[in-house]
């Protein structure tokens, strides 16, 4: 992207005396992130924003704002663009020209406090960190539009390490945990509330990371053991050796017995190599 930032405030209060008004619009796009209540009419619709969300305007939108109660915060982004990169943020799901609710908006306000500090900044490389910033917080915002019912930053931070810990076990003794709820137990939460807490952490469920991390395991005993089938299936976590065929063939399209034949041929091909 070769968006080009004209000027940026972060976590700028104002009384509630405070009234902004641009009725030809800003002249820029202009990007805030609202951290109280506040009261909006962008192009004379009225719109009571609540904290924690976005808006992104078009540079000829006309629009005012003021706060809802008594006191206004947020985080501002004066910015050009050309349509390539309006486009491209389109097509992430981003929304122009209307009040858009999430979650938090901590993580993003942390990422524009990072880009404050480089466009003020005489550091070297400021304008290659300043444009790599505005990268990352447009792919940032669009991952939490994607994951509306995102768990709130204090839940991450707190549960973070142990769910890091956790799918690296999943992936290197992928046989350590009997079960969701035995991973569940773990971090201490519900088996739901792990299953979901799970999914907008990483992306996507747990039950993907428990199949990729035993398949790839697998893999890589059939590849440098003589051990068996059955024995392989157990020391990947599969209770029976016919469970652990079925899904091996489901998630490579070969049984076991055929993917380490394969490995075999292969390695013996770039030994001749």
């Amino acid at each position: 992207m070769a968006i080009k930032v004209g000027s940026i405030g972060y976590n700028f209060d104002h009384d509630k005396n405070f009234y902004m008004e641009k009725p030809s619009g800003s002249g820029a796009y202009l990007l805030l992130f609202v951290k109280t209540d506040a009261k909006f009419t962008i192009n004379r619709k009225a719109f009571y924003v609540k904290e924690n969300s976005y808006i992104l305007f078009n540079p000829a939108t006309p629009c005012s704002y003021k706060p809802a109660k008594d006191l206004y915060i947020d985080d501002w982004f004066f910015f050009n663009m050309d349509e390539a990169d309006k486009d491209y943020l389109l097509n992430l799901g981003i929304i122009f020209d209307e009040p858009v609710e999430l979650k938090s908006v901590e993580n993003l306000t942390n990422v524009i406090h990072n880009i404050v500090f480089e466009h003020y900044s005489t550091e070297p490389y400021h304008e290659i960190m300043e444009n790599n910033y505005v990268s990352i917080l447009f792919h940032q915002l669009s991952r939490v539009i994607q994951n509306k019912e995102q768990p709130s930053p204090d839940v991450l931070n707190s549960k973070n390490d142990k769910f890091t810990y956790l799918r690296s076990i999943l992936f290197e003794f992928p046989d350590t945990f009997k079960n969701i709820e035995h991973m569940a137990n773990y971090v201490n939460l519900s088996v739901s509330s792990f299953q979901h807490t799970y999914k907008k952490i990483f992306g996507h469920s747990v039950i993907n990371d428990v199949i990729s991390g035993r398949i790839n395991k697998a893999k890589k005993l059939l590849e440098s053991t003589n051990d068996t089938v059955a024995e392989i299936g157990e020391k990947c976590g599969y209770k029976t050796e016919y469970h652990f065929m079925r899904q091996f063939k489901e998630q490579t399209c070969m049984t076991p017995t055929e993917y380490r034949n394969q490995s075999s041929w292969i390695q013996i091909e770039k030994s001749r190599g």
